[in-house]
């Protein structure tokens, strides 16, 4: 079964704003609505969410940086 996170849970998750989920939603990242303890809430779930976090994930220049970092070390200890 498929786990479901609202927006505070899923920024959590991924160590992003609440306000970067809800623009991911705006970017088409589907979601749905889930009634909790009489309240309805937008969710949406772990596996999509991760997906989306891991394609924005390698566009972040920082993580960029760092993976340009790590290739240049192994090139350096494989030329040795």
């Amino acid at each position: 079964m498929a786990k479901y996170l609202t927006y505070r849970e899923a920024a959590t998750r991924t160590r992003r704003s609440i306000r970067t989920i809800n623009r991911w939603r705006r970017g088409g990242m589907p979601m749905e609505w889930q009634k909790r303890d009489g309240q309805r809430f937008r969710v949406v779930r772990e596996d999509i969410l991760l997906k989306w976090w891991r394609e924005r994930l390698t566009a972040w220049p920082t993580h960029q940086y760092r993976l340009r970092k790590v290739r240049i070390e192994a090139d350096t200890r494989h030329a040795e």
